[in-house]
């Protein structure tokens, strides 16, 4: 059928026309619908009927559908519709009058469980009536379970990303402090350097000159003075040996300070590390021959060994390394000392000694000024060590074991990085 609407005209202005020709050409047919008639019966009618029919009934988990419109008139139905769903309920009514947007119940019919389902239906933003759905329970309730297992699956993986990003974010902090804690202790640790640096330009001349008179003074007593009665002259020698060791033992301090306040200074040219390494074995061999300590030595004369270093400052910090862990040994020990390349781009310098070893809490501040464990000394040699290996652009670190010994590992660049940055 082909459907026309005519306009409205003459006194029956109120009523609508449709005109129904015959597909054969024989005739046609003329309804006349008033405004009641066409808006809430036919055009509802027509448009959701075809809506039904573009959509479909062969989905599976439907049981039925039925659309009823205000005056409680079937506007369109398919499936398995029965006459108690074709009822105008309390809820439906609620429905319709827009007090809630959709209703749902649970029911039983027959054989089959239902799950009904109540929307209103809207033309042009308004209400003309409303949907009843009914969905098979087996299906429906399949499909609520699926969409529970995707929201406990979804819950759970947001919940995962959430600790894991807390977790990320904690480590990130963490680090951070542990820098900014790094960073403090490297400045309170410079600043301590600068002061006595300042201190020691200042002191060690004052010293100096007095100390080399009172040194001259006692050995000029020690010759001419000394009592001819053996057994004073025993106790002469004794109190002259103290005051030649005391004025040797400042000396030291003195020296420790001037090269401490030289340190900063550093002036690079190319040079072997292994070459500086072999002539401070040599300085030190006798005195550790004294001590009945043995010197290994394990580097190979390789070319990547000759880097931008200050040779003289480089040799005071192995110095002041390998002194400390003579000291570190009561009695026979053995030193080992080993060179290789550390990377690409670093040379690795290890010195193990089988000392007395240290804690975790002297590892902490062996680097700090004024720090020490022995008896004589100021605790500069290693915080000077420190400092001068840090100015090559390096690292040191110590590993150590109460009773089984320490070991320093130095990492220098093989570039000069102050050139790299400037």
């Amino acid at each position: 059928m082909i459907i026309d609407l005519f306009d409205r005209f003459g006194k029956l202005n109120e009523m609508g026309y449709i005109t129904l020709r015959r597909k054969d050409g024989s005739g046609a047919i003329l309804i006349a619908l008033n405004d009641e008639g066409l808006r809430s019966w036919w055009g509802p009618r027509i448009v959701i009927k075809k809506a039904i029919e573009e959509v479909g009934w062969d989905q599976q988990g439907l049981d039925h559908l039925v659309i009823i419109n205000r005056s409680g008139r079937v506007l369109g139905q398919a499936g398995n519709v029965q006459e108690e769903f074709k009822n105008v309920n309390a809820v439906a009514l609620d429905v319709l009058k827009g007090k809630v947007k959709k209703t749902s119940r649970k029911m039983t019919f027959g054989a089959s469980e239902l799950l009904e389902i109540t929307v209103p239906v809207r033309l042009d933003e308004k209400i003309v009536g409303f949907a009843r759905l009914g969905l098979d329970r087996v299906s429906s309730d399949r499909i609520l379970k699926e969409n529970r297992n995707r929201m406990i699956v979804s819950m759970i993986f947001i919940m995962t990303i959430g600790i894991l990003s807390m977790f990320a974010l904690y480590r990130s902090q963490k680090r951070y402090s542990l820098r900014m804690e790094e960073m403090g202790k490297r400045l309170q640790q410079a600043e301590k350097l600068s002061a006595l640096g300042q201190l020691a330009a200042g002191v060690a001349h004052e010293i100096r000159n007095p100390l080399n008179a009172i040194s001259m003074a006692s050995q000029r007593i020690s010759r001419q003075y000394s009592p001819d009665e053996k057994e004073k002259k025993k106790g002469f020698r004794y109190i002259t040996g103290i005051i030649s060791e005391e004025i040797k033992r400042l000396n030291r301090i003195v020296e420790e300070f001037v090269i401490f306040s030289r340190s900063r200074r550093l002036e690079f040219s190319n040079h072997s590390v292994t070459y500086v390494l072999e002539r401070m074995v040599g300085l030190i061999r006798e005195e550790a021959n004294l001590r009945k300590i043995d010197i290994k030595t394990a580097w190979k004369d390789d070319a990547s060994f000759i880097i931008p270093i200050d040779v003289d400052k480089l040799r005071q910090a192995f110095y002041n390394i390998f002194k400390n862990a003579m000291e570190a040994i009561p009695g026979r020990g053995t030193i080992t000392i080993s060179a290789e390349p550390d990377g690409k781009d670093m040379i690795g310098i290890k010195i193990s000694d089988t000392g007395c070893g240290l804690t975790s809490e002297e590892i902490d501040h062996i680097f700090d000024p004024e720090y020490t464990t022995k008896e004589k000394g100021l605790g500069l040699g290693l915080s000077l060590a420190h400092e001068i290996i840090r100015g090559h652009g390096g690292e040191i670190h110590v590993e150590s074991e109460v009773g089984a010994g320490t070991t320093f590992m130095i990492l220098l660049p093989m570039k000069n990085r102050e050139k790299d940055n400037g």
